[in-house]
């Protein structure tokens, strides 16, 4: 409720950089070939969507994100060349309408954040937005299902609480609950970093 253009481009000027390593990662793992259009969810500086569109010419995104932060994101996609390809939408996605037309999804970065009600919701309104066939990638810290590690998703997971705010650390079998309550099928956890 506090975020203002200053802090949201102070954070992520810091943290592109990893942003788009993980983003290249991403389309080295996932083939979007026969993609046409992605919704980022609280996609911050749009590292991903735009390796995305730079990586599938046919590709279209749009990140998804508060007001003040999709201000920097607009930023980081003209520096990037891929305006016009990828957009943005301001607002909460814990909250507001999703954007149509989407056949893939990415929320990355920010599950310990949330409790599982709302990232439950979140997949949920994912799926529903979604065109038939769709898919959603869900990459974040997960705990090992008997909550024994690894120790960055628990110590993600402690903030939140330290923090006081609803987050918490999910285990990969939490997470694929989520995905199978909201109706996705073909359901995998994978490694990604």
């Amino acid at each position: 409720e506090t975020m203002t253009v200053d802090y949201a481009r102070r954070y992520h000027t810091a943290t592109a950089s990893v942003g788009f390593g993980a983003g290249r990662r991403f389309v080295k793992q996932v083939d979007l070939s026969k993609r046409r259009k992605l919704m980022d969810l609280g996609g911050g500086s749009g590292a991903y969507s735009i390796v995305a569109a730079q990586t599938f010419p046919q590709l279209r995104a749009v990140v998804f994100d508060l007001p003040p932060v999709v201000v920097v994101t607009q930023e980081f996609i003209d520096r990037h060349g891929v305006a016009g390809r990828v957009t943005t939408q301001a607002g909460d996605f814990t909250k507001d309408a999703f954007p149509m037309g989407c056949d893939v999804a990415i929320m990355a970065s920010n599950l310990p954040q949330y409790s599982r009600a709302i990232v439950a919701q979140v997949i949920a309104k994912a799926h529903a937005a979604l065109q038939s066939g769709g898919e959603m990638h869900l990459i974040g810290e997960m705990l090992d299902d008997d909550r024994s590690g690894p120790a960055d998703a628990a110590i993600w997971g402690l903030y939140e609480t330290m923090a006081n705010s609803t987050g918490i650390a999910h285990t990969r079998a939490d997470c694929a609950q989520y995905f199978e309550a909201a109706g996705f099928t073909q359901i995998a956890v994978d490694e990604f970093i």
